[in-house]
């Protein structure tokens, strides 16, 4: 019964440290995570999301294209309602009216796609903040991954010795 409750608890840290990793398989495309914190662009992108967004030439980007960009404080998206010399005029989908400040060519950090994965980003932004979570859980794997190892080993050397008897 312990045996049956361990893989069952080992499953399912499995499972959740390669969903977590999986977030991020798209980085090595240049795709970043981004997890939607506020309902600006609600319906298109839900609170609790994961957008991901890559880095695009500042000429690249054309009205309606999601701009994801830095203030001082937070990292936003908002889809882009004009654009000058300077940089872009904005505005959520949710919103009433344009973001009143300009958002300097600087600040872009890339144009994000128009879909998320819902709801994920519940679970990567608590991992994010909760790293040692994460340490643990891999830590753990690696434990019954060598368990299994030694486990398995034994067992050949076992049928090794009785065969030479």
């Amino acid at each position: 019964m312990m045996k049956k409750i361990k893989n069952i608890l080992f499953r399912i840290v499995y499972i959740l440290v390669i969903i977590y990793l999986l977030i991020f398989v798209p980085s090595i495309f240049g795709h970043k995570p981004l997890v939607v914190v506020s309902g600006s662009m609600e319906p298109n992108l839900k609170v609790g999301s994961i957008l991901y967004y890559h880095k695009e030439d500042l000429n690249n980007f054309n009205t309606a294209d999601i701009l994801v960009y830095k203030t001082k404080d937070h990292i936003i998206s908002h889809r882009i309602v004009s654009q000058s010399e300077i940089g872009f005029m904005t505005k959520g989908d949710a919103n009433n009216v344009a973001d009143s400040n300009e958002i300097f060519n600087q600040q872009v950090l890339g144009k994000g796609t128009d879909w998320c994965i819902p709801y994920i980003g519940y679970y990567a932004s608590y991992i994010y903040n909760h790293k040692y979570i994460l340490y643990i859980a891999i830590s753990i794997l690696i434990i019954d991954l060598c368990n299994d190892y030694y486990t398995i080993r034994k067992k050949k050397v076992g049928v090794v010795d009785e065969e030479n008897t």
